[in-house]
């Protein structure tokens, strides 16, 4: 949702610390002590999280408070803001529509719906919904003025990564234009039903009122909530750890899209740049599939998404080899601080540790 915001990436190896793959996981009062120690030290009022060990949801809790200064306690119903979380759920339905012959991968979008503020700009024509799940469409994260009606291309399609919320809000008018239908009770009708994300939406629900999570600052303190009334794909999902990980489990299981096009998305589209400036070279072993990040590692494939919206950070990560995973959101400016010690305890495996790094 920022114009400069954390991206988890992979940037050094784990020492010999690392956590085996295939150990069992730390009984509920070792993984309640461990999360609640990692939330003390880095200063997270409520974290929700839910683990997946083959296939399946094995454990579920929440942790802390909604709010600081509040008694309400983090329950696995409680809502948080996906934040960019919100961008590969968007990606399973548009391939579900890909699947469904309404949409090309590789049409450009121009042919389906012209795109008034960016046409200025002839290099738009070139972008495709492959390269806005890519995130090559050559469009910046977000246009310097969120107010105006102007867009300016920041690269030639397809010539390099470039994270762009800007390109999933197009994508998301030409879905409404060719489905005819708005885009949240599309999700509902394509996503959220099938899924059973029973607290999950784009724009906010009365439902939701009785059990949410308030932002946090650096300093853990509480800020207003903000309820979207408009849905955005790139950053305005409601949602719960529990649902989250009901659509990490389709993605492993292959439900409501074809194996094929699980492939698809989860295969490499886009190799991540080598080097970002100021940076540590990056893994080679980075890439970008269709909506989701994947690493690939010696002991297989991981896919992987960040969220931040500033005052509220998640992140998730499933192993595809042997169907594990971890979702876990946080209403706290430090959820990301987590992230690494989080992964090595939970997921393990031979593979570059997450660090952060700003991008534009």
């Amino acid at each position: 949702m920022k114009s400069s915001f954390l991206i988890l990436l992979c940037l050094s190896a784990w020492g010999p610390a690392a956590v085996a793959q295939n150990q069992p996981l730390p009984t509920p009062s070792a993984t309640d002590r461990f999360v609640t120690r990692l939330m003390d030290k880095a200063g997270i009022p409520g974290l929700s999280i839910a683990l997946i060990r083959h296939n399946t949801v094995v454990y579920s809790q929440g942790y802390g408070l909604t709010k600081a200064d509040s008694t309400q306690r983090v329950t696995p119903a409680t809502v948080f803001d996906a934040a960019s979380l919100s961008k590969p759920v968007f990606a399973y339905a548009v391939l579900q529509l890909v699947e469904a012959g309404l949409l090309d991968l590789d049409k450009p979008l121009y042919e389906y719906l012209p795109y008034a503020d960016v046409a200025a700009d002839e290099r738009y024509k070139k972008i495709t919904t492959r390269l806005v799940l890519s995130h090559a469409s050559g469009l910046p994260n977000w246009r310097k003025d969120r107010r105006s009606n102007q867009l300016a291309m920041r690269y030639n399609p397809g010539e390099r990564f470039g994270y762009s919320g800007e390109g999933f809000v197009y994508l998301q008018k030409v879905v409404e234009k060719i489905t005819g239908k708005p885009i949240n009770e599309l999700m509902i009708e394509r996503v959220f039903k099938p899924l059973q994300m029973t607290r999950s939406s784009y724009v906010w629900q009365p439902a939701f009122e009785a059990d949410f999570a308030y932002p946090h600052d650096k300093e853990s303190n509480p800020e207003d909530k903000g309820r979207f009334t408009q849905p955005n794909m790139a950053y305005s999902l409601q949602t719960t750890a529990d649902d989250y990980a009901r659509f990490v489990l389709a993605l492993l299981n292959a439900k409501g899209l074809k194996p094929a096009t699980i492939e698809q998305m989860l295969s490499h589209q886009r190799q991540l740049p080598k080097t970002f400036s100021g940076t540590e070279p990056l893994s080679p072993g980075l890439f970008w599939g269709l909506g989701i990040g994947i690493e690939s590692t010696p002991s297989g494939d991981y896919f992987w998404h960040w969220g931040d919206n500033g005052t509220f950070r998640c992140y998730v990560t499933a192993d595809r080899k042997r169907g594990d995973g971890i979702v876990y959101f946080t209403n706290s400016f430090n959820g990301l601080d987590i992230a690494d010690d989080m992964v090595q305890q939970f997921i393990g495996g031979e593979h570059p540790a997450p660090a952060f790094l700003g991008i534009d």
